[in-house]
């Protein structure tokens, strides 16, 4: 390697119901940096790289969140095994290895930034399924555009859910407006036609609300999903937006009356709250909804994404 590469190399322990992630900081550089991570990944279930905290580029490749295994607990086996899978933000494609470690048939996976392409084939690589990942080039005003005409069994997504201040020049992994909830809303409106007659659409992210519901996940969903069963599982700990935009100003040094222009917006719109859910709709399914708690916190708002 001609030059250093500073990295976060995660580890996955634990079991369905009970995933969580070690952690080591790295900088790989030299002749045996490739040695640096398989060990690591001998005694992993599934090991991945990413950009560390500090890195503020745009294009981070986004580091190992609560919300990932949060995402890994409550993919179902039934819906995983031997399904024809799309992922929508690949990242560094932790999502995609999982499903096809649990038995995924195959997995295509979407990522606008180059970056994430890079990790992302490589993660798979090391955990032995690249053979079975495709990854095509993502469109941000077209989101299924590169699979267009295609079925899947499941999609799934880990998509960009931050409130990011307007004109803020803000990570490709996170930005998506005030609320948090543009590309979202263009996923919905759009996603139908690609999931086969059972598919199943699963995605976990950050929904706007009150303290006691998502209520603009819960409105979207009836809106653009009405022909199956939806269920929307809340983590138990939700942020206030106030607390979560705040911290654009100390970490980012956004100025201080955007801010505050955002929180009266969203006081406006009686937005209190922000509640980090999995969304999983079954197409064709009786049509239902239901809203329920996880029985833990996943999001304790300790790490860099909370403070």
């Amino acid at each position: 390697m001609s030059e250093a590469v500073d990295v976060q190399i995660y580890s996955l322990q634990g079991e369905q119901n009970n995933y969580s992630f070690a952690e080591q900081s790295a900088t790989l550089a030299g002749t045996d940096w490739l040695e640096k991570i398989l060990a690591v990944k001998q005694t992993a279930l599934l090991s991945v790289i990413t950009d560390p905290f500090d890195y503020q580029g745009i294009d981070q490749v986004i580091p190992m969140q609560p919300e990932q295994y949060f995402m890994m607990d409550y993919l179902l086996p039934a819906d995983v095994q031997g399904a024809n899978v799309l992922e929508v933000g690949l990242g560094s494609g932790v999502l995609s290895i999982h499903a096809l470690q649990q038995g995924a048939a195959k997995v295509t996976g979407l990522e606008i930034n180059p970056k994430a392409k890079v990790y992302a084939g490589f993660n798979a690589l090391i955990n032995g399924v690249s053979d079975r990942l495709v990854i095509r080039d993502g469109d941000v005003n077209s989101i299924f555009a590169p699979v267009q005409g295609e079925k899947f069994d499941l999609i799934i997504s880990n998509p960009p859910f931050e409130p990011t201040p307007p004109g803020m020049d803000y990570y490709l992994n996170s930005s998506a407006g005030i609320y948090g909830f543009t590309f979202l809303e263009k996923m919905l409106t759009t996603v139908l036609p690609q999931l086969a007659d059972q598919g199943v659409l699963q995605i976990v992210t950050m929904a706007p609300g009150n303290l006691e519901r998502p209520e603009m996940l819960i409105k979207t969903a009836q809106q653009y999903l009405p022909q199956g069963a939806t269920e929307i599982i809340c983590d138990l700990a939700p942020i206030t937006y106030a607390a979560f935009v705040d911290r654009f100003v100390g970490i980012f040094g956004q100025d201080k009356s955007l801010i505050e222009s955002m929180k009266a917006q969203a006081a406006s719109d009686g937005v209190t709250h922000l509640h980090m859910c999995i969304l999983r709709y079954r197409h064709n399914a009786p049509s239902s909804l239901t809203i329920s708690s996880t029985p833990k916190i996943y999001e304790p708002w300790e790490t860099p994404l909370g403070i």
